[in-house]
């Protein structure tokens, strides 16, 4: 176990766990807010504490489910001051979480209905039923923060200066991922189907994005997709930057491990730079329309 953070196998019980949570609260987001473009109404920022909703359309008052993952707590609340809280700990299976949660938009005057099915989840057991997945270790949920925050800024210094459409980095919670997007603003419909894959692939984008592993990738890491999906780099690999990031064709998409990064004298910028080459490399291959605009630097002192 490094103590910067942890492989994916190091705290598999903790990691499903913490997503399956976040997933009962994502769905009470993804039922009640205004749809949006590529999926937009579902981001849950990243706070110096944890991660929240944001703000939910209710149905007498906004309110929003804000997990606290340093005092290890879930606050629900709403705008007309009525408020609950959640503990978090360990034995706390997902279907007692799934009722406690629940209850707790019962009481504060929102109560929603999800679908309790998993998203994107390879153990599909629908939450008011998951007595499998009740694992809660503190210090690991703590590290995993401390990485999201690393990669929150990591991330951002490369985002500040883009003009255009963007997606800054934000939680997913059917991934378990924190990335943003920038997008083309050119049409790029998705050729198959699917209600996820259609709505979220409609234009041309590139995701920037961090990720802490799953069962058939245990290594957590940075990411950049471009979609329309890159099936090779060819002759370009050689502008890629660290020299230990990689191009993978199974899966379409720029890697640098998170051990990789922590690995250089400046970490955050070995990350910068990950994103910076591999959004060149996709100008070269498929250059965009008013890319020089989108990524002309700014002009503040």
């Amino acid at each position: 176990m490094d103590k910067n953070f942890l492989t994916y196998p190091d705290w598999q019980a903790t990691a499903d766990t913490l997503h399956l949570y976040l997933q009962v609260a994502g769905k009470v987001k993804l039922e009640r807010s205004y749809p949006e473009p590529e999926w937009g109404h579902v981001r849950m920022p990243l706070t110096v504490q944890g991660i929240g909703t944001g703000i939910i359309p209710g149905p007498a008052a906004n309110f929003e489910i804000y997990f606290n993952l340093r005092q290890h707590h879930v606050d629900v609340q709403n705008s007309n001051y009525i408020r609950t809280r959640l503990e978090l700990s360990d034995g706390l299976s997902v279907a007692d979480f799934y009722r406690q949660l629940m209850g707790a938009l019962d009481f504060i005057g929102a109560p929603t209905t999800i679908n309790t099915e998993p998203q994107e989840f390879y153990d599909p057991v629908p939450f008011d039923a998951d007595t499998k997945h009740a694992t809660y270790d503190k210090h690991a949920v703590e590290l995993f923060l401390d990485n999201l925050h690393f990669a929150h800024r990591s991330l951002g210094q490369f985002f500040g200066p883009v003009r255009g459409k963007v997606f800054a980095p934000s939680y997913w919670f059917g991934t378990m991922d924190l990335s943003g997007t920038i997008f083309s603003g050119q049409p790029e419909p998705y050729p198959g189907s699917g209600v996820i894959a259609v709505n979220c692939f409609d234009e041309r984008f590139c995701e920037f994005g961090f990720w802490p592993g799953d069962p058939s990738s245990t290594e957590p890491a940075f990411y950049v997709m471009p979609y329309p999906f890159l099936s090779n780099i060819g002759s370009y690999g050689t502008m890629l930057a660290p020299q230990k990031a990689e191009f993978l064709t199974r899966s379409s998409e720029f890697i640098l491990t998170l051990k990789d990064a922590f690995s250089y004298d400046d970490p955050q910028r070995a990350v910068v730079d990950f994103c910076r080459t591999s959004f060149d490399i996709l100008q070269r291959m498929d250059p965009w329309g008013d890319i020089e605009w989108i990524t002309q630097p700014l002009t503040y002192d």
